[in-house]
């Protein structure tokens, strides 16, 4: 924790969520991720990721534990914070009756981006990720591969500063997996900052520079250099002994 604030895209310390019916989800959790970092977060189901994720992107309030975003801290509200983020979740929460190019429109509309500069944007990431010919068909139409492709779109054309991505290649083939592993690699290359979650091992070998464990509430750091997945399971197999 040497580096200065201001080179943290996230700064977590000592995160802890009680849920009301006595469940604790995260026990202390401390996290930092530096700005320009793609950094990886696995965990088996109930391991604490959701909820983790979820108090990232402002859905949840920890219980106790500070929290900075892009250094402007989370307690004082997300309504700032919120504006930086591009967010996939694992969960499908698009406009079902909309069209696809509705609900680009829709979310460009809502970060005030000017309308032909939305335009610009929305027909290069149609194009990007193979959904021209979907455009004008609503949400419900679309295969589960199609509705993720809308939920990357819909996080990248904002221009944010913090990517979440929790799950985003689920259901995507595997052109279409390559093309968004190149996008994610680019972000991070103009200084954008990403935290992604999977249960890929070989996407997170990939494509992060640093990989972290949450199991029973808590982060556990994995090299990324060598087998992942080995590690991943011989840590979780020794903490439920």
């Amino acid at each position: 924790m040497a580096a200065q604030a201001g080179n943290w895209a996230v700064s977590a310390e000592r995160l802890i969520k009680r849920y009301p019916n006595g469940h604790l989800a995260l026990e202390g959790v401390d996290l930092q991720i530096r700005r320009g970092e793609v950094f990886g977060l696995l965990g088996q189901n109930g391991a604490g990721k959701t909820t983790l994720l979820k108090i990232l992107c402002g859905l949840l309030q920890p219980c106790r534990g500070r929290l900075r975003i892009l250094d402007m801290e989370a307690k004082n509200g997300f309504h700032h914070i919120k504006r930086c983020l591009g967010v996939v979740s694992q969960d499908i929460n698009l406009d079902q009756p909309l069209t696809v190019l509705g609900n680009l429109q829709r979310h460009c509309s809502y970060f005030s981006i000017p309308r032909r500069q939305a335009s610009a944007r929305i027909a290069e990431w149609l194009h990007i990720l193979q959904l021209e010919h979907a455009a004008h068909q609503s949400i419900h139409q679309l295969s589960g591969g199609n509705k993720r492709k809308v939920m990357i779109a819909r996080a990248f054309i904002t221009e944010p500063q913090l990517l979440i991505l929790d799950e985003p290649t689920n259901a995507l083939d595997p052109s279409v997996r390559s093309v968004v592993w190149d996008r994610i690699c680019a972000f991070a290359d103009q200084g954008g900052t990403v935290l992604l979650s999977t249960h890929h091992f070989q996407e997170a070998e990939h494509l992060c520079g640093r990989v972290e464990l949450i199991h029973q509430g808590r982060l556990q750091t994995l090299d990324s250099a060598e087998s992942l997945e080995s590690r991943f399971h011989a840590l979780t197999a020794n903490e439920a002994a």
